[in-house]
């Protein structure tokens, strides 16, 4: 299969990752009049995110499960970070559905609750699992791009 279409796929959902992570999320807390706002903003943009990540994981798996020449190490490891990645997205989800819950039971005075709150206390720790998710996918990003970068610049080395 060709390693090209992989690392395009691989960038198309690093940078929409990157993206909301760095550019999305942040402006909308910034910019927006109250946390809740920016907060429904943000739950909404994670969720086609995750989409995003679920959608070009499957392909990727079914585009390397249909390949030839899987016994190679460089491959399992390839399959099993696209797999690793695609299982973050999928539980990135169920995070982000819990948060959701929260944020409904809160209502607009989520921010306000002080950190003691259990609605509060969990709705941080599942944040906190959710960027982990994200920042676990978007490594794993990463890492197989700069090997498929360089195992097509050795090859084309080699040619």
């Amino acid at each position: 299969m060709n390693q090209k279409t992989r690392i395009a796929l691989l960038s198309c959902w690093l940078g929409v990752m990157a993206f909301f992570s760095f550019v999305v999320a942040p402006a909308a807390f910034k910019v927006l009049p109250t946390q809740h706002l920016a907060g429904q903003i943000v739950s909404r943009t994670l969720g086609v995110t995750e989409i995003v990540g679920l959608i070009i994981g499957g392909v990727l798996l079914v585009l390397l499960l249909a390949a030839r020449g899987r016994k190679t190490k460089a491959f399992q490891f390839e399959l099993t970070v696209v797999a690793l990645m695609t299982a973050a997205m999928a539980m990135s989800k169920v995070v982000s559905g819990w948060m959701h819950d929260l944020r409904l039971q809160a209502g607009e005075g989520l921010y306000a609750l002080p950190m003691s709150d259990p609605i509060r206390s969990s709705f941080d720790q599942f944040h906190k699992y959710s960027v982990g998710l994200t920042g676990f996918a978007m490594l794993g990003a990463i890492v197989l791009i700069v090997i498929l970068v360089r195992r097509t610049d050795g090859a084309r080395g080699n040619a």
